[in-house]
């Protein structure tokens, strides 16, 4: 203390080194960590480099014209799918859809009155409360937020009986469809880049009118493709089934089969009673099957405009 009270001047120079010197040692190591910073970003960047030299195919001139030329490929295979999924007959389905709910209870028992017609014609068997998936509305109407979707499966229900009962199998035992959504509720379904969807949720009605088909199974495809999916049960002989499939083959709504399941039926041994005189017995009897067929009704939506870079 006597030291620095006789000395101000050199205590106060040395007290100004000391601050350099430490303000030194500070910015050295400043520079040091930028440099250590600097020196991992360049090692990062080499081996990005060396990650896309050793790509294959390398990126190059001819590996773009290429990739375009692919691109281009793929556009044309998905134009002739949307092509060949598009309805044959350029034809809106007949009759607009209800506009309220008392209108779409006409509507499905019109429907379910027409096709136990058509049944009886082709000699196919129906239970006697048989309603074609709708017996939820064998006394009242859908809601009106339901009335568009219900009104759809009514349409689509019938394109695929139509089809099944002139196939002429021995009996239908069942018919079950998706629960239906709202409007809302599909087109947040349909939007590009939506997440799978869960089913719709209950809204009651008859549990037996309904099943769940499994997403991953599932054509749809948010944002360019839905679909209404349907489950008919029928008994009846093999050139039954394939009538029936042969016929959606070639119909003009784009209808897709999912799943087909097959149980036969305990055969019943050939009956000689009606046989003439001297005629062969028959060795096979003709044996029944229970079918199961999930199909899915298509309908293309509207392609996103695509935009340019």
């Amino acid at each position: 203390m006597d030291w620095s009270k006789r000395n101000p001047l050199l205590g106060g120079v040395l007290l100004v080194c000391a601050l350099l010197l430490a303000a030194e040692v500070w910015l050295w190591r400043s520079a040091r960590e930028q440099a250590a910073r600097a020196l991992a970003a360049l090692e990062q960047k080499k081996q990005e480099r060396s990650s896309l030299a050793a790509q294959s195919p390398a990126l190059s001139a001819a590996t773009e014209q290429a990739i375009g030329q692919d691109l281009d490929q793929a556009a044309k295979v998905l134009a002739g799918l949307r092509a060949a999924l598009q309805p044959r007959e350029g034809k809106a389905p007949a009759g607009p859809a209800p506009a309220e709910s008392i209108d779409a209870y006409f509507d499905v028992a019109a429907f379910v009155e027409k096709t136990r017609a058509l049944a009886a014609r082709a000699q196919v068997v129906l239970r006697p409360e048989e309603c074609f998936g709708f017996s939820t509305h064998t006394n009242e109407g859908p809601e009106k937020e339901l009335v568009p979707a219900v009104h759809r499966q009514r349409q689509a229900a019938h394109y695929l009986l139509e089809a099944l009962l002139e196939a002429r199998p021995q009996a239908l035992l069942g018919v079950q469809r998706e629960r239906p959504m709202t409007e809302a509720q599909r087109a947040r379904r349909n939007l590009p880049g939506a997440p799978a969807a869960k089913a719709a949720a209950n809204t009651g009605g008859q549990a037996t009118d309904f099943f769940e088909v499994d997403a991953l199974s599932s054509l749809r495809l948010p944002g360019r493709i839905e679909c209404e999916a349907f489950r008919l049960e029928f008994t009846g002989q093999t050139p039954a089934l394939r009538a029936f499939l042969n016929s959606l083959a070639a119909g003009p709504r784009p209808v897709v089969v999912r799943r087909v399941e097959v149980e036969r039926l305990t055969a019943e041994a050939p009956s000689t009673a009606n046989l003439p005189a001297g005629a062969p017995v028959p060795l096979v009897a003709q044996n029944l099957s229970r079918f199961a067929v999930v199909v899915e009704c298509v309908e293309l939506l509207p392609a996103p405009e695509r935009s340019t870079p």
